[in-house]
């Protein structure tokens, strides 16, 4: 088993990159965690991490049912932008319902330009500036 809390954060980001298998959705999960810069260093979220190796590349991904549990009893924090950007995140990544009425209120506008391009990119559109 890889120990992701060890790896350097762009190392890391890398390893989430390859584990997408170049998929719209979860390449936008992983884009907006990049663009948002709050969870990839956070040792909260690296134990809810599984990975490997392939042709000699570290690759990783979330274990979403786990992670959500975490998420449930309180162990990433309460109600913040930034647990609502992890949400977010997740409900592109995998099973993981978000109600924007009642989880994505009260977000910068900046956030939600992000979410927003993340959406394009899980639909197939090229990254946008």
């Amino acid at each position: 088993m890889i120990d992701f809390s060890e790896m350097p954060s762009a190392d890391f980001l890398q390893a989430l990159k390859r584990g997408t298998d170049f998929l719209w959705p979860l390449d936008a999960a992983v884009w907006l965690l990049e663009r948002t810069g709050v969870w990839l260093e956070d040792p909260r979220l690296l134990q809810y991490v599984e990975g490997g190796s392939r042709e000699g590349e570290v690759w990783a991904g979330f274990e979403v049912p786990r992670l959500r549990a975490a998420i449930e009893a309180g162990e990433l924090g309460d109600h913040s932008e930034e647990l609502t950007v992890l949400y977010f995140a997740l409900s592109l990544y995998g099973d993981f319902p978000v109600s924007l009425r009642y989880d994505c209120w009260g977000l910068s506008e900046e956030v939600v330009r992000l979410m927003g391009k993340a959406m394009l990119i899980a639909n197939g559109y090229a990254e946008c500036d």
